[in-house]
């Protein structure tokens, strides 16, 4: 056998990721808004967009044309690799649809009430109140070290003995301080323990109509069978108290009333959090019209007075010529690329609506599994590129605002050789658990065989699974005792 080295020559196919299409496959999966902020930063870095009022859409694309012809210079096979494609950029200008940044929509404007004014965060609202409060000057500096160390859901991570430490003071003068702190809203902020946290809202519950026995039986099982609360124990509470049953439930109920994370009650730091879909469907008659919300926008254009640049400049100027072209070039694969995003996007939601159409007419009960290959192999596209095209996009129906990727479910066999998709399972999960005997509540067996009646074939341990995925609680803690 002969071993060496030597130099060959050998074709082979392999797929090559350009810079353009690495564009396109962004483009494909950004999100409107954030389309939006891509195409303004494109913007600034390539002069030659623009874009284009929809009163000049119509009559711009004829002279537009006429103005390539003479810029080309050359026959159609006489192309240098600089040249333009002008073919592909007007083949279907009528079509291009896309939205221009907020400030140059021609609409109405907002009124004062679509504006939120500022929410300080939630450590903010708590000096707030700390300046609010009585304390003396020395007394706030301690209570500001004591607020620092409160976490977001509201409890004091910090030992007593370091921030008596940081502060120069006694513990029991830090005692003090947080004893005020507890005080502040939301009820239970500044405890250490859950314990600590309920029983602080147990004590702010005691100026309301709730009667004192109510109260007492609470803070009992509190102190002393918090672990058995939370399992559903009544029987084990009532018998080791010398208590009914029913009294030990009312207890308990009143306690679910609590909140053990009081810091999540407040938004201020997170803010309100908006959806804008990048698509709807409306009914109209009997059929869903799909329309992509960027179609009736104003659209990308190219500046004609770069256009009009290439056509008067001399043989000296190659330089400045090759640096046009390459900016044309790279602003004809954008709006190529913006439009074929919104194609896709069209072709795959009318897919889903033809797929899904027993979910726009009837309900949740009605959706059936659906898969990414499905919706490829009928628009004739790759999976990945249904996948590109659904992530984190929503769209608006009659029934409410929905992610894409709601609609691609895995489906649960049923005797009738059609699956069931697991969210119409859930929801008829959660309607046999609502018709139960509050006293005689179901097992995930007995769901499992109520499902089996119907049709679904379907195991305990997944009725257990989509129970804890809607979060309704085990039997043992569903049965109440009147």
């Amino acid at each position: 056998m002969r071993i060496g080295y030597e130099m060959s020559l050998k074709q082979v196919q392999k797929l090559v990721i350009t810079p353009e299409l690495r564009q396109a496959i962004t483009i494909l999966q950004l999100p409107w808004m954030e389309l939006e902020q891509y195409i303004s930063e494109e913007m600034l870095e390539n002069p030659l967009l623009e874009f284009k009022d929809k009163e000049d859409d119509r009559g711009a694309d004829s002279s537009d044309m006429q103005e390539q012809d003479e810029l080309s210079g050359n026959e159609v096979d006489e192309k240098t690799d600089h040249d333009i494609d002008w073919e592909l950029y007007f083949e279907d200008a009528s079509d291009i649809g896309y939205v221009a940044p907020r400030e140059t929509r021609d609409d109405p404007k907002a009124s004062y009430e679509s504006f939120i004014g500022y929410v300080g965060t939630f450590h903010d609202y708590l000096m707030f109140q700390l300046h609010l409060s009585s304390l003396s000057e020395d007394r706030m500096k301690i209570g500001a070290l004591i607020i620092g160390g409160i976490d977001d859901d509201g409890y004091l991570r910090m030992k007593i003995s370091e921030v008596a430490a940081m502060s120069g003071v006694s513990c029991a003068e830090v005692e003090e301080v947080l004893s005020v702190i507890q005080q502040f809203d939301p009820a239970g902020v500044g405890a250490r323990t859950l314990k600590e946290c309920l029983l602080i809202q147990l004590e702010t519950l005691g100026t309301t109509d709730i009667p004192a026995f109510r109260l007492d039986s609470a803070r009992k099982l509190i102190e002393n069978h918090l672990d058995d609360v939370a399992q559903g124990g009544f029987i084990k509470i009532s018998e080791a108290l010398g208590v009914e049953v029913l009294e030990v439930q009312d207890a308990c109920d009143l306690i679910k009333t609590l909140d053990p994370k009081p810091g999540r009650q407040f938004s201020g730091e997170r803010g309100p959090v908006y959806i804008e879909p990048d698509a709807s469907i409306e009914r109209v008659g009997e059929e869903y019209v799909v329309t992509v919300h960027d179609i009736s926008a104003p659209r990308l254009s190219i500046n004609p007075l770069y256009r009009r640049m290439l056509s008067q400049v001399d043989g000296n100027q190659e330089a400045a010529v090759d640096y046009v072209k390459s900016k044309l070039n790279s602003a004809l694969w954008l709006i190529r690329s913006i439009e074929q995003r919104r194609q896709t996007l069209q072709k795959v939601i009318e897919c889903i609506v033809r797929f899904q159409r027993d979910f726009f007419d009837r309900g949740v009960k009605y959706l059936r599994p659906l898969t990414l290959e499905e919706v490829a192999d009928e628009i004739g596209v790759h999976e990945s590129t249904v996948s590109r095209a659904t992530s984190g996009k929503y769209v608006s129906t009659p029934r409410g605002t929905f992610e894409l990727k709601f609609f691609f479910t895995s489906g649960i066999p049923t005797v009738h050789g059609r699956g069931a998709s697991s969210e119409s399972v859930k929801k008829m999960i959660r309607e046999i658990i609502e018709g139960e005997d509050p006293k005689k509540p179901l097992s995930d067996r007995a769901i499992k065989e109520i499902l089996h009646e119907k049709g679904i074939m379907i195991s305990r341990r997944t009725v257990a699974k989509y129970r804890e995925e809607e979060r309704i609680a085990a039997s043992n803690l569903r049965k109440r005792f009147c």
